[in-house]
């Protein structure tokens, strides 16, 4: 074993296929932690959306998985649209959840940056906290079909 790891070629063809497989493990699980997995089971989308987007936006699922600047929403009368860059996709199919599935939290959360939250799935009541912006921007792709906001 030891002229194997000590043969020149190993860290070159050992490092990628290594570096591959966590990476996928990774995504997979945080899929698996953050309740994406289990909303694809349901809301998996396999079209192309073409509804209003906006790239590049960050939220927070289940209160501790953060999906930093890696999302991309999206809404319009039939759902709020979900996927992640493609880089971190492994486990977590895009996503088009109908707002007949969607629960608004009222109010807003955070000292400083306000947030506002959404359960996700009327079976899986899965938290996203996105920013106020972002909820405004969703609010009005929806447009009425924007669900009513609930007491928490």
């Amino acid at each position: 074993m030891s002229s194997l790891l000590s043969h020149p070629l190993f860290f070159p063809l050992f490092f990628p296929t290594f570096f591959i497989g966590t990476w996928v493990l990774t995504t997979y699980v945080l899929a698996l932690m953050s309740g994406w997995n289990l909303l694809s089971k349901r809301f998996r989308y396999r079209g192309v959306y073409y509804g209003e987007t906006w790239s590049f936006r960050s939220a927070r699922m289940r209160t501790f998985i953060h999906f930093g600047s890696a999302l991309t929403m999206g809404a319009d009368e039939s759902g709020l649209y979900m996927a992640v860059n493609p880089l971190f996709r492994f486990g977590n199919p895009p996503l088009l959840i109908p707002w007949s599935e969607i629960s608004i939290i009222a109010g807003e959360r955070g000292l400083i940056f306000k947030k506002r939250v959404l359960l996700l799935g009327r079976q899986e009541a899965i938290s996203l906290s996105i920013s106020s912006s972002l909820a405004k921007d969703l609010k009005e792709a929806a447009g009425p079909a924007w669900p009513v906001e609930a007491l928490a």
